[in-house]
């Protein structure tokens, strides 16, 4: 609860700075926008096409948006600074050859699964090459973007063959790298995105965005990476939004 504390006095801090600056002058928009996420963690082969295609499941957000008013040619004119409160749920299991083999080792990881649920707060930093569509009367309007989120995650991991923990119940390699977790994280983004303006107030907006978590529990797994070399990374995810923005003055 601390760090979103922080997180929300820096969101005030940052709008009334801005909500200052330019003798007081901004645009202001809000939207809401989601789509489906792909996890990639500890669960499947890495880099298998059904893993990464299949472990897929929701988010959605609430989006923020301030950028300065000015009256002559600026670089902020470049520039949108966006708070967004994200919520996103998958339900995570195995994909590969390795859960395909009819073995013991094969039946315990198609049994393996963990309920996802992650809430996040953050702030992201679009640049918009050809200025942003408060100063363009273009139709389209790319950006790219770059930002932090602070995530709140809850991971419910079982087994469809009994209590988690044990190498009767899943593989040696999860005994201690398979469990019900929650806890608070880190992440930065990256997005890739495009506005298209239907009227001077409304807008549709498409984004691709990559999450990198600064955990590797975030899904609920995460075997010991001394012994397991193949894990290699922490927990990130990919996103595809579409949304609808409404500009307020």
């Amino acid at each position: 609860m601390k760090a979103y504390k922080n997180v929300l006095q820096f969101f005030f801090l940052c709008t009334f700075t801005l909500a200052q600056a330019q003798y007081g002058r901004t645009y202001q928009e809000i939207g809401i926008m989601g789509g489906p996420v792909f996890f990639q963690g500890d669960f499947g082969e890495r880099g298998d096409l059904d893993n990464t295609i299949k472990n897929v499941g929701f988010s959605g957000s609430l989006v923020y948006f301030l950028s300065l008013n000015v009256n002559r040619s600026s670089f902020a004119e470049n520039f949108k600074l966006r708070f967004d409160f994200t919520g996103m749920a998958v339900n995570m299991q195995h994909y590969g050859k390795y859960a395909d083999a009819n073995s013991t080792t094969g039946k315990q990881l198609r049994a393996m699964r963990s309920d996802v649920k992650v809430g996040s707060l953050g702030v992201q930093l679009e640049f918009y090459p050809w200025k942003t569509d408060d100063y363009s009367d273009a139709t389209w309007s790319p950006y790219i973007a770059t930002g932090a989120q602070i995530n709140n995650y809850t991971a419910e991991a079982y087994s469809f063959q009994g209590n988690i923990g044990n190498s009767n119940v899943v593989p040696t390699k999860y005994v201690d790298g398979f469990k019900n977790s929650n806890g608070t994280a880190f992440s930065a983004t990256g997005s890739v995105g495009i506005r298209y303006k239907l009227t001077d107030y409304n807008y549709l907006i498409l984004e691709g965005q990559m999450k990198y978590y600064f955990s590797d529990w975030i899904e609920g797994m995460n075997p010991a990476r001394e012994t397991y070399k193949e894990n290699k990374t922490n927990d990130y995810t990919g996103t595809i939004n579409i949304g609808y923005i409404y500009y307020f003055n």
